[in-house]
């Protein structure tokens, strides 16, 4: 004997019930006539709750920034009480306790004898996907202006070298210049693949058995070069037995030079870094701790991530690529460790602490590509002023512009640059945006504020090509805004231009 179906509005019931979407059915005026549980799980509202006025009153009020948010503007309040839809309309919505979080929305009609009586609304909570690309927009803007850096001089040299005037000193001078970007290049690359490769799980784990104190000393003396720049000082403290674990020697020694870099980078000059070793009964205990700039408890829980990294500036000694660290995860994970992040907030500087199992003492270049520089000799001489804290990109820059004959002055510091400009005129000056300490947007301001140099040429050379980069330079000041590595051709139109005055 047939078993008889449920009552269709049962159905209906259940199917709503038990949707992962939030559906509320609304009158033709917008007020709620029901509301389903994943609705009230992520709105934080029930039916009840919205009694009085309509649902668009209750979680779609006011715009992001603050302002009022009329039911007349909104596009699901706009269709009510008519037979039209609206499918996948991203927007911003706000929970019964005030927080914000973003929907993918759609609504559509219940039409009987033809006419619309009520309205469907569903959403899903896409405030994950909203990060997550916000966060790849970003690290695509950050990896453009990585890449640009070294090709900046790389590109320099390479148009010193084709204009055959360099004398041996100068071609040496250029080659090592290219050759060592290159290097910085080929890491920035070889990053990427690894987290390609370690996300898909392609990555094979060479396993001896390791101490991690000469891993540490390795580590080490990769990033030296760097924290010596920084002016440093790391204490180490090991234990006086091995400390022993079974893993793959270069990647757990790229693990670590990748967090001292961190903290390296995010600690300011004459700061301090400590790596302490502690052997526990079943595991062996990394912990990097420095005094630089700290994070938040919620940059600390998200640190790992892909993509995720440090509040963007201008200056770049600030952020990063945001693949460093979930590499370190990574490969951590792969050795079946772990890798945590504390930090008490701004100011009070970081530490990583990481985990791996202990092993018990005794246990067993491309094609090359041809360019042609054909430029003839400047109009006129100027005075150049160009402020570049990075000496390959300063030093090439420089060079190329004496090629044409003017008359050239580098500096590496803002504020040195400020003081220069005060005691003479120049003609123009080319400034770098990503500048540490005082930013070039600053500068320029500042520059600009003197009398002698109210009108002069000012050019911003940068890494960054996004259009509100750009807006912001012509905002402070810049008359023209060039990105790395920069087109010769236009540049030396630029600076024809001004000499033509």
């Amino acid at each position: 004997m047939e078993s008889k179906l449920p009552d269709v509005k049962d159905i209906a019931l259940a199917i709503a019930e038990n949707s992962a979407q939030g559906i509320v059915v609304m009158s033709e005026n917008g007020h709620c006539l029901f509301a389903n549980r994943a609705w009230t799980e992520v709105t934080g509202f029930t039916a009840d709750d919205m009694n009085g006025k309509p649902v668009h009153d209750w979680v779609h009020h006011h715009h992001p920034d603050g302002r009022p948010f009329p039911i007349h503007e909104c596009p699901i309040g706009c269709i009510l009480g008519s037979s039209a839809s609206v499918r996948n309309h991203r927007d911003l919505f706000f929970r019964k306790n005030g927080s914000p979080f973003h929907v993918s929305c759609s609504a559509s009609p219940i039409i009987i004898d033809g006419v619309p009586v009520l309205k469907i609304l569903e959403i899903r909570d896409v405030s994950a996907e909203v990060e997550l690309d916000k966060r790849k927009d970003e690290f695509l803007a950050m990896l453009a202006h990585e890449l640009r850096n070294p090709l900046a001089p790389i590109s320099a040299a390479a148009d010193l070298l084709l204009l055959g005037r360099l004398d041996g000193t100068g071609i040496h001078q250029c080659s090592k210049i290219i050759a060592r970007q290159v290097g910085h290049m080929t890491g920035l690359i070889n990053d990427l693949l690894d987290v390609s490769r370690v996300t898909q799980g392609l990555v094979e784990l060479r396993k001896e058995n390791q101490d991690i104190r000469t891993v540490i000393a390795e580590a080490i003396e990769q990033v030296r070069p760097f924290v010596d720049s920084r002016r440093h000082w790391i204490a180490v403290n090991t234990p006086p037995e091995a400390a022993l674990v079974h893993g793959d020697r270069k990647r757990l020694v790229q693990v670590f030079a990748n967090v001292l870099g961190n903290s390296a980078k995010y600690t300011p000059d004459g700061g301090e870094i400590e790596v302490s070793i502690e052997t526990l009964p079943e595991t062996v205990q990394i912990m990097i701790a420095d005094n630089g700039i700290g994070m938040t408890p919620e940059m600390c829980q998200s640190a790992f991530d892909l993509f995720t990294q440090a509040e963007r500036t201008s200056d770049r000694a600030q952020g990063g690529l945001g693949i460093g660290l979930a590499l370190v995860r990574s490969l951590i994970t792969l050795h079946d460790g772990t890798v945590t992040m504390h930090s008490e907030g701004s100011g009070t500087g970081t530490t990583v602490t990481v985990s791996l199992p202990k092993l018990a003492i005794g246990a067993g270049m491309a094609l090359e590509e041809r360019r042609h520089v054909s430029i003839a000799a400047a109009r006129r001489p100027l005075n150049i002023m160009v402020v570049e804290d990075g000496r390959d990109a300063a030093q090439t820059l420089g060079m190329l512009l004496k090629e044409f004959g003017h008359a050239v002055w580098l500096e590496h510091d803002p504020y040195m640059a400020l003081e220069a400009a005060r005691g003479a005129v120049y003609d123009a000056f080319l400034i770098d945006v990503g500048l540490p300490g005082m930013d070039g947007m600053e500068l320029a301001r500042r520059i600009r504020l003197q009398p002698r140099h109210a009108q002069t040429l000012m050019i911003a050379v940068t890494g960054y090509g996004q259009t509100y980069d750009r807006q912001n330079a012509i905002a402070a000041g810049f008359d023209h805004y060039l990105i790395k590595p920069l087109n010769l051709r236009q540049l030396t139109d630029i600076l024809d231009l001004a000499a033509a005055d």
